[in-house]
């Protein structure tokens, strides 16, 4: 069996993520083509999503090889118009794989990058490496540098663990941890103004009154993504905490909705950007507001955690 020398130290136990920066075909040639021929050799499922030239490349080497491939398909169709849906998709396509129990490899080209809302995809890279840790699989991600703007491809860099050094794959000297990547591209987080209206609620009735009055002055068709939004947060807060500061105000053509509370605080920056797990009873609130909400952001609130929402008005 030929020494597998594309995937570095890699056992199939843990999740790898590499990405893989290339401005020709021969490159490809170089380091896809051999990734794929050793997943095939040693009997792993091996899924290629890619544009048309790295399909086109992997068909003149493999052959009738393809047909082998777990997945051949065009990462064009793969986008689901946003991140989180992207990467729920993802995260479905890999159940069979998961309960079948064997390691398994992915060439996954993010050509999202480009369209209206696909910048936020270095986001969704970050999470992965936290919410598929424990899948035994090895991700390559690709990145043409005749397509992409560099700074799209730095932001891959930053949330990608590995990369390929011409000859071997290496940690990568740009990579971030995920929180320390979320905050510094995410909106800032300024004081609320002092015009905001605010209340406490203790209940999910009284506060669904108050939120869908103020959501019926600008949120237009999107006031019932805003109710249910806020819903599910404050529920969270008075579950926790037993209350909830509750607070609205309008900044540079968006409605931000501010849910926070005293409870045991969550924290983590990169909550609801990936589906829960399937055997966890709670945590989908979180997930569903982020899905709604233009943007979702956590922090800190003295013992407990804010959340906030933005939606752009109407």
């Amino acid at each position: 069996m030929t020494v597998d020398n594309s995937v570095g130290g890699w056992t199939g136990q843990r999740f790898a993520h590499e990405a893989f920066v290339y401005d020709d075909e021969a490159a490809v040639r170089e380091r896809v083509v051999p990734f794929v021929e050793q997943g095939l050799e040693q009997g792993q499922a091996t899924i290629v999503v890619a544009s048309e030239p790295v399909r086109e490349v992997l068909s003149a080497h493999l052959g009738r090889g393809v047909d082998d491939l777990a997945v051949f398909a065009d990462s064009a169709g793969f986008w689901q118009g946003t991140g989180q849906a992207t990467l729920a998709a993802y995260h479905e396509s890999m159940r069979p794989l998961l309960e079948e129990g064997r390691p398994w490899r992915l060439v996954g080209e993010p050509t999202w990058l480009t369209v209206p809302g696909g910048e936020a995809w270095s986001r969704f890279e970050a999470v992965a490496n936290d919410a598929f840790a424990e899948y035994p699989y090895y991700s390559l991600c690709l990145h043409d540098r005749r397509r992409i703007a560099q700074p799209l491809i730095d932001n891959q860099l930053r949330t990608h663990p590995l990369v390929w050094d011409g000859t071997a794959v290496v940690p990568s000297p740009d990579y971030e941890p995920t929180e320390q990547f979320l905050r510094s591209v995410e909106p800032a987080w300024a004081p609320p103004p002092p015009e905001r209206e605010a209340a406490l609620v203790t209940d999910c009735v009284a506060a669904r009154r108050w939120v869908r009055e103020l959501a019926a002055r600008d949120s237009g068709d999107r006031a019932d993504d805003v109710l249910l939004a806020v819903h599910e947060l404050v529920a969270n807060s008075v579950t926790a905490a037993g209350s909830a500061e509750l607070s609205t105000w309008a900044v540079n053509g968006h409605r931000v909705w501010e849910v926070a509370d005293a409870g045991p605080g969550l924290h983590d920056a990169s909550a609801g950007y990936a589906p829960p797990p399937l055997d966890l009873l709670g945590g989908r609130g979180l997930w569903l507001a982020r899905s709604l909400a233009d943007e979702l952001l956590v922090r800190q609130h003295g013992p407990g955690t804010a959340v906030r929402l933005v939606f752009a008005r109407s």
